[in-house]
């Protein structure tokens, strides 16, 4: 069926807001259509135990994590739509049971986020390099993840109605999920199609990714990324990542990401790599050392201390200047510029925010705000047992398990709203949750409050990094149940289901994939090596910031804060030239090559969206989400297959 016309105009009147909510309640909301049953949950947390594993291993080769909540849609619906063609008088399955699998499978796949891609692996690298570090357990690992997971479920209610309800952020994968769950179940053929060529996405995704990942054939000598001729201040393309990237997957996210963030993207990776890269190279905040001093200890030993030993890159190893760049230096403005902007974003909308929290003052007064939703949202009194509750589980293990004091604990649970409204907004904008560079800001400010421990520093970010991400994937979810019209309350319930099952179920993946002996090497786990260099360069205070970067800091908020101010205060007209704050940002925290292929991603589905209009319509969400969903479970099957000795190691 057609979906019910809402005005989706972003409101600040509290007036406004309440009018549509209820004409919400009375148009779109679908009080009779089942929802949370037992088989809704059950497919959701299958599929997410599978996917996590996936999203696990793309994390720790490329860092970063996808939101799987499409390919839980189509599978879902694949599967029940098989069963329901061996078995016809099952019951069909509804658009809201589909939407409260997706919701659990994707709070499953998305708990590589909450540290197993970052924090996590960054202790066992600095424990590699014999800095004393503590070690989880298995079960120890899975009660931290579950605490702080479940923290950013609860952190994530008050901020649902400012940005969804009077916002009307358009959350990319929860619209595009929404859409495609209503055109799966309105017309059977279609949806069997859709399903079909997201199954064929990931199986040619998967077989490219087995055919580059074990060297076979012609693809011998292909590498990771194909650079393109040139030289920028005497190094080639390659030193700045400036090529063409053989992984799918960037291609795919790419296609469902739009052109004005894809764009943002392109300019801010060419700006970052091409243009503030060689100034830094010519002003001596990056220095490459010549052939002589590189192979002289003595003499590099010297170079480096006068160089901050950070930014000092040996003239063979000089294709790396781009990991130092990004890593090192402008993920500093990078971050500034996404954080500053969301808050001023937010800011704008102080109200909401008021609003949402007043029915917390009710459990005091007595009082409470006549609300129109107030029988199907999350009661604010969620929000305030679930804070004390997760919120004092996460301050007890910090202070246990990784010696932060408990007033720093503490910090960390509130800092973990502030990370949420960044990456609730980044996510809303761009379908990109930046948790990795976020976390360095909060890194920054445990780097002052508890200097000297390095375990400290990096597990007070992740409980707001790692709060933050959920926080952003909730939303995502309702975005989606707020267009078909479902219940948040019963998708609060089905991303705590998925929660748990995936702390059961992706650790133990974790545990198998992350080797010790491999991070790093085969697997690059480029957000841990991030992690891990701030956690040892803040470790005595802020004083060790890298040349400059406070400078790029204070840069960095001011264009995050005159973009935000353009946004609000512009015109409609003039508002589609302006560039996406965070679309800009991610380009400096992220290779050039990254970029450069979710913006031909982009360029591709762009040109199919003009051109052929109903095959873009009808594949381009279905493929992109197999061939993302294929390149990784097949990364991991490939270790799994070489700890079988079933494939030679690389």
């Amino acid at each position: 069926s057609s979906a019910p016309v809402i005005d989706m105009t972003p409101l600040r009147d509290p007036e406004a807001i309440a009018a549509r909510d209820k004409l919400w309640l009375e148009t779109v909301y679908q009080a009779d259509e089942p929802q949370l049953t037992f088989r809704a949950g059950l497919t959701g947390v299958v599929l997410g135990s599978v996917l996590g594993a996936s999203n696990l291993y793309i994390g720790l080769k490329i860092g970063w994590s996808f939101g799987m909540s499409i390919t839980a849609s189509v599978l879902a619906f694949a599967i029940f739509s098989s069963m329901r063609a061996l078995f016809p008088s099952m019951k069909p399955f509804s658009m809201l049971e589909n939407n409260t699998s997706q919701t659990a499978a994707s709070a499953a796949a998305y708990m590589s986020s909450a540290g197993l891609v970052s924090s996590i692996p960054a202790m066992t690298m600095l424990r590699n390099e014999g800095m004393p570090m503590p070690e989880l357990s298995a079960g120890a690992l899975m009660l931290w993840l579950l605490a702080l997971s479940a923290l950013g479920v609860v952190v994530a209610i008050p901020l649902k109605r400012n940005m969804i309800n009077a916002e009307q952020l358009r959350f990319p994968s929860g619209t595009v999920c929404a859409e495609t769950i209503r055109t799966m179940h309105a017309a059977g053929a279609s949806s069997i199609k859709k399903a079909r060529s997201l199954v064929y996405g990931g199986l040619f995704a998967a077989v490219m990714k087995f055919l580059f990942d074990c060297k076979l054939s012609v693809l011998k000598k292909l590498p990771e990324m194909i650079a393109v001729p040139g030289k920028i201040r005497g190094h080639a393309m390659a030193a700045w990542s400036i090529g063409l990237n053989t992984s799918i997957l960037l291609y795919a996210a790419g296609a469902i990401m739009g052109m004005k963030v894809a764009t943002s993207l392109v300019v801010g990776a060419l700006f970052n790599y091409t243009v503030l890269g060689p100034w830094l190279l010519d002003h001596g905040v990056l220095r490459v050392a010549s052939e002589e001093i590189a192979s002289k200890p003595e003499l590099w030993k010297a170079f480096a201390a006068s160089a901050a030993v950070d930014h000092a890159i040996p003239v063979k190893s000089a294709e790396m200047l781009h990991v130092v760049l990004r890593s090192k230096w402008s993920v500093w403005p990078g971050t500034a510029m996404m954080v500053s902007a969301s808050l001023v974003t937010f800011a704008f909308r102080w109200r909401t925010v008021a609003r949402a929290f007043s029915g917390i003052g009710a459990l005091f007064t007595g009082k409470k705000t006549k609300d129109p939703l107030e029988s199907v949202e999350v009661p604010s009194s969620w929000f305030a047992i679930g804070l004390v509750v997760f919120g004092a589980a996460c301050v007890y293990m910090q202070t246990a398990w990784f010696g932060v004091p408990i007033l720093e604990g503490i910090v960390s649970v509130f800092a973990a709203f502030v990370l949420s409204v960044v990456a609730a907004r980044a996510t809303g904008e761009t379908d990109v949750t930046p948790i990795g560079a976020m976390g360095k800001i909060t890194q920054l400010l445990f780097g002052v409050l508890v200097p000297g421990n390095a375990a400290a520093n990096l597990m007070t970010a992740t409980v707001t990094a790692g709060a933050a991400s959920h926080s952003a994937d909730l939303l995502t979810e309702v975005k989606t149940g707020y267009l078909l019209g479902g219940s948040p309350r019963k998708q609060f319930w089905a991303q705590m289901l998925g929660v748990g099952v995936g702390a059961l179920t992706v650790v133990p993946a974790y545990m198998v994939i992350a080797k010790p002996e491999k991070l790093g090497k085969e697997l690059a786990a480029p957000a841990a090596v991030a992690w891990a260099s701030v956690a040892k360069l803040l470790k005595d205070g802020w004083q060790n910031l890298p040349q400059m970067a406070l400078y790029a800091i204070g840069v960095g908020v001011a264009i995050g804060v005159l973009i935000a101010l353009c946004d609000e205060l512009l015109p409609a007209k003039l508002k589609r030239f302006v560039p996406s704050a965070t679309g800009l940002g991610i380009a400096m925290v992220i290779d050039a090559n990254d970029s450069l292929a979710m913006f031909a991603g982009a360029l591709i589905a762009d040109a199919l969206y003009r051109y052929r209009k109903q095959i873009a319509d009808n594949y381009i969400v279905s493929v992109s989400s197999g061939l993302i969903a294929g390149e990784g479970l097949m990364g991991l099957g490939v270790i799994v297959l070489r700890m079988l000795h079933w494939l030679p190691e690389e």
